[in-house]
């Protein structure tokens, strides 16, 4: 086994400060198992809005200085209308009569390509305000995003060859919500749109925590299928999902910007009371 790794979901811009303020108030309480995880040995894996967390954390920027943007009320976040309902209606009618998953993303990559959305140099203009160092890290970062059109798994790193702010705008472009984002010639959607953290990447990694900003029973599913988990077996494994305080806090659309203060206060009292069960668990 090498290092732990750190795996953080999609989630919206709720979920970008939901995932923020559970690692503030984790480190509130523990502050040295904060450091620990934030080893430059761990292993970050993101997709979609914890593409972007995965991104800020590696630039070194202090948590504090993160934790503060999604206080303030300035933003240049763009806003979105997304229906969790209707969109997961539109993933089961892809799914309808499909003989694999790629074919469901295939079809899923061509609804995206058809969607009328934001344009793509004001979607990446958003992105490039996330960040506060628009550079690959020296850490093993693993950002994920889905080929339109073979459904297939694209995970980037410092060593692809792709510009970060690319590889986070594809890793969160929603289909149907936000544009696809051109990399090397293929139109990339949404890391989520094969798993909403795709854990099983940190495989060979231990411990391994996964952060979930939706909450453990949902009504679409689990967030995280069994076999990504058996998949990084014999790790020790770890999953925060959100709480109840954290779905009052996102509200129905995930994608307003206005949700992400009260979004960031719920994460940081959650990571508070589970700071010592982390600090036990990353031991």
């Amino acid at each position: 086994m090498t290092s732990g790794a750190l795996v953080l979901a999609g989630g919206g811009v709720a979920g970008i400060a939901w995932e923020i303020g559970v690692l503030a108030g984790i480190r509130d309480v523990e502050p040295a198992v904060f450091d620990r995880i934030m080893d430059p040995a761990t292993t970050f894996v993101g997709t979609s809005a914890g593409s972007t967390v995965a991104s800020q954390l590696a630039s070194g920027v202090d948590l504090d200085q993160l934790y503060a943007t999604q206080l303030a009320e300035e933003s240049a976040e763009l806003g979105a209308e997304a229906d969790l309902a209707e969109f997961s209606a539109m993933m089961a009618a892809a799914a309808e009569g499909a003989t694999s998953p790629e074919e469901v993303r295939r079809r899923i990559g061509r609804i995206a390509l058809d969607a009328k959305t934001a344009s793509a140099a004001d979607r990446r203009a958003v992105i490039a305000a996330r960040l506060p160092v628009d550079a690959w890290s020296d850490r093993r970062l693993l950002i994920t995003a889905v080929d339109t059109g073979t459904g297939e798994l694209r995970v980037f790193d410092r060593d692809s060859g792709v510009d970060l702010i690319d590889a986070i705008g594809a890793s969160c472009a929603v289909p149907s919500i936000w544009p696809t984002v051109e990399i090397q010639g293929r139109q990339y959607m949404d890391g989520g749109m094969r798993s909403a953290a795709n854990a099983d990447l940190a495989a060979g990694c231990d411990p391994v925590l996964i952060v979930v900003p939706s909450p453990e029973n949902s009504p679409y599913g689990p967030p995280i299928p069994k076999a990504e988990l058996d998949a990084l077996a014999p790790a020790r494994i770890h999953t925060i999902f959100a709480d109840d305080a954290a779905v009052a806090a996102f509200g129905p659309n995930p994608l307003d910007p206005a949700v992400r203060p009260a979004s960031a206060r719920a994460g940081r009292a959650l990571g508070r009371a589970i700071a010592r069960e982390i600090a036990a668990f990353w031991a």
